[in-house]
């Protein structure tokens, strides 16, 4: 039982490790940039080494993803109690522009943008609606540089109603 545990928390610490080691590629150098090898390298162990945590390069994006988008979500919960969910939100996209793109499905990861906007509505913050939601993305993707035309089809839909309804200041 002892020996079981143990292998346990080992697995869980070199998983923290390999998703860790992803995060820093990503931030870094974006997701282009996040490989098997390269994280092998920087972990210091072999590339096959990598597949016993995680069966494939999609797996291991598909728990980086997950990874980003809690971390996300537990900062604007943690603003619960000061109604500023939504300056918590602007605050961690601007701190870690990569990640949150990366969240959103830009950058080639579509499954992240459906997960965090199915994932923010049932937050204990304001907004409580997607079209709220949709619209701070969208004004935080704008503050990052990013064109219009660069937003995830639904979040620019979704944006661009908020700015009929005068939700994002005036019309260009």
């Amino acid at each position: 039982m002892a020996e079981q545990l143990r292998r346990e928390r080992l697995r869980r610490e070199m998983t923290d490790e390999i998703i860790g080691t992803a995060r820093a590629l990503l931030e870094k150098d974006g997701p282009s940039a996040i490989s098997v090898r390269a994280i092998a390298r920087q972990v210091g162990v072999t590339g096959p080494a990598i597949y016993r945590y995680y069966p494939s390069l999609d797996a291991l994006m598909s728990a980086l993803s997950e990874s980003v988008i809690n971390e996300l979500c537990a900062a604007v919960e943690s603003a619960r109690d000061q109604c500023g969910g939504a300056l918590q939100f602007r605050g961690w996209a601007l701190d870690h522009p990569a990640s949150f793109r990366f969240a959103l499905g830009l950058d080639g990861h579509r499954a992240g943008g459906q997960t965090l906007m199915s994932r923010l509505p049932h937050l204990s913050v304001p907004p409580a609606s997607m079209l709220g939601w949709a619209t701070l993305c969208g004004l935080v993707l704008l503050e990052l540089g990013c064109e219009r035309e660069d937003l995830p089809e639904d979040i620019g839909e979704l944006y661009a109603a908020a700015g009929l309804h005068g939700l994002t200041g005036p019309r260009e």
